[in-house]
């Protein structure tokens, strides 16, 4: 079965479902949910023909973005502050040195005859690349799915570490590759060490435009009047996507710039918080899941079988050798011990990201057709294998060493079910210069029994009313009543013109 504008939203929707309805019945397996996407992709892959390079790969771009911006969102600057600095070092530091201890691997296994591999100097490196970032939609869906609590502040560390470091290594493999097509092709290309002000430059722009985008798009939500509430996370799509495609116009990284700009949202005041961190928070987990499924739709296993062998020396060396070799350089000014060193090493989880960067060579003009589909099995397997040996392993491992603990319940409300049935009536009502309200104290408006000023919005602040509250010319309140009629008596009050 193929694709057509008749059937693809028939079977998208069925995939979709099967997918969430299969992952809650295996909740407690305590494998990756992911990892169940992935498997069901596959399987219906044999059924279904999908092999759109490009749309998968902007689909996979897409889908980044919104893990990243929502990763963004939820990460508290309390909770990274105390590891900022090392979370930083394994995101970029941590990233270059898995690459060149990998591709130094791959290049060295490649000369071995009996290895069905066949990857220069520089395409290894490339490969080393493409897997030298944990991946974000793998950590952050274990941790959310679990609500995980680790000792030590590993969880902030690993969810730092996951959700800063795709750029480092989105930046090297598009320098690779570009290097790589340039030879293949015949034209004159850069040195291989021309690719480090690239990639500094880079990942400073991207840094730079995030700060300043974040700092801009709390100013534009806070100071915006939409009559329609569900227009608010909508705006904040078409602010998000400003965001990353106007950095990467500006040849900065644009995963980077939206990490931090979602990061700087999440934590400012800001209206309807609440309502755009859960929209994008259900929206993060639809993206994940569509492109697991898109994954295993386009990948071939009869292509990935063939280069098992030698995925599985690729990958047993990145888990036990390459990765606690480029944790240990990175954290041992820290002195994090023994337990936090081994822990930290084995959470390297590989998954989507790389399989979505190893598209990038498929889609390139002049990289090489064979070897690009040779690196993207081969990233595939690896990706799959992290999966199953480390995502498997998470808990146990945690268990083991001590450092799982035992998570605070999440925070929720009496009032969260049901909602619809309270009889409650909530409005915005701006106070006008000429309007009765204005000057006037909350006490001396005299509002009906069963009114309640929740709010008021002054200037790009908020305030928590009271009775000597005084309202101001400009100011939003935020207004709940039992009634209807009690909600309009309010309104009327306010806004009745003084002159009348």
């Amino acid at each position: 079965m193929t694709f057509t504008p008749d059937n693809y939203l028939l079977i998208g929707s069925l995939l979709l479902l099967g997918s969430i309805f299969a992952g809650k019945a295996t909740d407690k397996l305590g494998a990756p949910l992911l990892l169940l996407f992935l498997g069901i992709g596959l399987l219906c892959g044999e059924r279904i023909s999908f092999t759109d390079s490009s749309a998968l790969s902007l689909l996979g771009e897409l889908a980044l973005v919104f893990i990243l911006f929502s990763g963004g969102l939820d990460t508290k600057y309390a909770d990274i502050r105390p590891v900022a600095v090392r979370g930083g070092i394994l995101a970029t530091f941590g990233v270059l040195l898995t690459a060149l201890f990998l591709g130094a691997f791959i290049y060295g296994v490649s000369a071995l005859e009996w290895v069905p591999l066949n990857f220069s100097f520089a395409e290894s490196l490339l490969l080393g690349s493409i897997v030298s970032s944990t991946d974000a939609a793998s950590v952050f869906s274990i941790f959310r799915s679990k609500n995980t609590a680790l000792k030590h502040n590993l969880r902030p560390l690993l969810e730092l570490e996951s959700g800063s470091n795709d750029p480092m290594a989105y930046v090297l493999t598009a320098s690779l590759v570009s290097y790589i097509a340039a030879t293949h092709s015949g034209t004159e290309a850069q040195s291989l060490w021309s690719v480090v002000p690239d990639v500094l430059i880079n990942l400073g722009i991207g840094a730079a435009a995030g700060t300043l985008f974040g700092k801009i798009l709390v100013r534009i939500i806070n100071r915006i009047n939409l009559l329609v509430e569900g227009l608010y996370p909508v705006m904040m799509v078409a602010l998000m996507a400003f965001t990353f495609s106007a950095t990467q116009t500006l040849h900065g990284n644009g995963f980077l710039a939206v990490y931090i700009a979602g990061m700087i949202l999440g934590n400012a005041k800001f209206v309807h918080k609440t309502l755009i961190a859960k929209f994008y928070d259900g929206f993060a987990w639809l993206m994940q899941i569509l492109l697991f499924l898109m994954l295993g739709l386009f990948a071939d296993l009869d292509s990935i079988r063939a280069v098992a062998f030698g995925g599985i020396l690729i990958s047993l060396f990145l888990i036990f050798v390459a990765r606690p070799l480029a944790v240990g350089a990175c954290l041992a000014p820290f002195r994090p011990g023994w337990r936090v060193f081994s822990f930290t090493s084995w959470v390297g989880l590989r998954g989507a990201v790389p399989i979505v960067f190893a598209l990038i060579p498929l889609t390139t003009p002049g990289f090489d057709d064979t070897t690009a589909k040779l690196i993207f099995n081969t990233v595939f397997f690896i990706s799959v294998s992290s999966l199953i040996i480390q995502g498997t392993t998470f808990f146990a491992a945690a268990n083991r060493l001590g450092l799982a603990q035992e998570a605070e319940a999440p925070s929720t409300s009496a009032f969260d079910k049901d909602v619809e049935e309270i009889n409650t009536a909530i409005a915005e009502i701006r106070i006008g210069d000429k309007h009765f309200g204005a000057g006037k104290t909350l006490a001396e408006l005299a509002f009906p029994r069963g009114v309640l000023v929740v709010m008021i919005k002054r200037g790009s602040g908020f305030l928590t009313p009271i009775g000597s509250t005084q309202v101001h010319a400009g100011d939003i309140l935020q207004i709940q009543a039992d009634t209807e009629e009690n909600l309009n008596i309010a309104r009327a009050t306010l806004t009745r013109r003084n002159d009348a």
